[in-house]
């Protein structure tokens, strides 16, 4: 029989053995115990002499060891890593499915635990000195790269579990006026994203009753999302009533009415162009013990099915969609944290912006073009997440609108043009801002791009732009931006309009 590991086996022997993205997985362990070893010697100075370490011993003076004792933690970090490795290998002979890849998932989230823990000790245990990195930005990277890890993670095995049961989009099968795909996609990626999202929010934001709305609604539409994506590659599927767009509207209306009424998401007035806001708390119908305020729910209900909408519509080519979240994620963390001194909420709601940054970034990996994995009507998962912070944070339609202007103005002009063309609204087709740029030749991948750098510049216009001017710069702006789609709508109706030769 053959050994199954020779003695002179090294780690990095066994690392060039493994798959391509378990191996980058392994990596990024590993520079993570380097990240610790190194930041102890450099700031092991400052420790206080006690630091609280053992907490599985009563309060008090038993839990404090000796400072240098901190090293441990990355030591035993490292260990379990190479343990780790060694078993994958070991027991790689004995063919159990998923072995490694639930190993390596273990020995992941441990190794964040214990690096959490580890920056911890340090925070509270140390003199002042001159951080590295502010530590408010250590709180909001750790949520982005869990919620990251856990996509990147679990979505191939997703992929496969829809693959197994035929949930795949064809586009030789499966025919949509808007489908843009290139070869099979599988779909439910809004369920994926739904899940590391939730998961990562529960364990990282402290919850309030807003947030708790926010991640149940996630969850529904992602279910919803599942509902739907069976029913497309199923033709026998009784859930057929779905693909109805006033169906769809009206499920999504009703979840958000629910949102608005029971957990508080609301927004009590806008800016007026003229100058001033306009309010919307002040008229109130009081039932029972309950008060309702009629325009700030009718308000805040179209502003988010609007939200949804707009964004599903930037959802027709592969690794957009996943950019265009990401992005604006990061862009509502910067709004949150852009008023000194913070408040709890605004931490919080940043956390769970960067959550969906990481969550939706993520999933970049396996939708560039060609893609692996489509969202589907399961992309209303992240969009209810960027509509309610754009409430939440935001505090102005126009700084919303700036910060998504090119899906805004695309949604708009591709309404007008439809009901000018007698078509039903709500009803896709191929002629979205992405779908002209095409016909112009652009390749899939520049379009995403095109739309990853147009969300980052103006998201970072509307951070620039101050509270007196927001108004104005978006009407700029979107004046500039809705021309040139426009222009592009009209040269592709004369451009599809038949010539006099060819009609006779």
């Amino acid at each position: 029989m053959n050994n199954i590991l020779k003695p002179n086996t090294k780690i990095p022997d066994l690392l060039t053995k493994l798959p391509s993205q378990v191996k980058q997985v392994w990596i990024f362990n590993f520079f993570l115990v380097a990240v610790q070893i190194v930041y102890f010697l450099y700031r092991r100075v400052y420790l206080n002499q006690k630091i609280p370490f053992w907490y599985t011993k009563p309060w008090g003076e038993e839990q404090l060891a000796d400072k240098n004792l901190l090293i441990l933690i990355p030591l035993i970090t490292l260990f379990i890593l190479a343990a780790g490795l060694f078993l994958t290998k070991v027991l790689k002979k004995y063919y159990i499915r998923y072995y490694s890849e639930l190993t390596l998932y273990l020995i992941t989230f441990s190794n964040l635990f214990l690096a959490y823990s580890f920056f911890r000790i340090f925070r509270i245990s140390t003199r002042p000195f001159e951080p590295f990195i502010n530590p408010l930005y250590f709180d909001i990277a750790l949520p982005f790269i869990t919620a990251f890890l856990i996509v990147y993670a679990i979505t191939p095995k997703f992929i496969k579990f829809m693959e197994d049961r035929e949930i795949v989009t064809d586009p030789s099968i499966h025919k949509h006026p808007g489908m843009s795909l290139a070869k099979p996609s599988a779909r439910g990626a809004g369920f994926v994203f739904a899940i590391s999202f939730i998961a990562t929010s529960l364990f990282f934001v402290p919850q309030s009753t807003p947030i708790a709305g926010i991640l149940l609604a996630s969850g529904i539409f992602a279910l919803m999302g599942i509902v739907d994506d069976y029913q497309n590659t199923h033709i026998k599927s009784k859930f057929k009533f779905l693909e109805n767009p006033l169906i769809r509207l009206l499920l999504l209306m009703v979840t958000v009415i629910v949102i608005i009424l029971f957990f508080g998401i609301r927004t009590d007035y806008i800016g007026n162009p003229l100058g001033g806001v306009i309010q919307f708390a002040q008229y109130k119908i009081q039932i029972g013990n309950t008060t309702i305020e009629p325009l700030s729910a009718i308000f805040t209900t179209l502003w988010i099915v609007w939200v949804l909408n707009l964004l599903s519509w930037s959802n027709g080519i592969d690794g957009q969609y996943s950019g265009i979240i990401g992005i604006v994620g990061i862009i509502i963390v910067i709004l949150s944290l852009r008023f000194i001194p913070l408040q709890r909420a605004e931490i919080s709601y940043a956390k769970l912006a960067i959550i969906m940054s990481g969550a939706s970034l993520g999933l970049v990996y396996y939708m560039w073009h060609p893609s692996k994995i489509m969202w589907g009507f399961g992309a209303t998962s992240a969009g209810i997440v960027v509509a309610a912070l754009s409430i939440l944070v935001t505090s102005k339609a126009a700084t919303a609108i700036t910060i998504m202007m090119v899906p805004f103005l695309d949604a708009l002009v591709t309404i007008i043009r439809r009901i000018i063309q007698r078509k039903n609204p709500l009803r896709g087709d191929k002629g979205h801002l992405h779908h002209l740029l095409m016909e112009r030749g652009w390749s899939v991948r520049k379009i995403a791009l095109f739309y990853w750098g147009t969300t980052a510049l103006f998201g970072f216009i509307g951070i620039a732009a101050s509270e007196k001017v927001a108004i104005q710069v978006a009407l700029t702006l979107g004046g500039l931006v809705a021309f040139g789609i426009i222009l592009l709508n009209l040269k592709s109706i004369t451009n599809k309009k038949p010539s006099p030769q060819a009609v006779k």
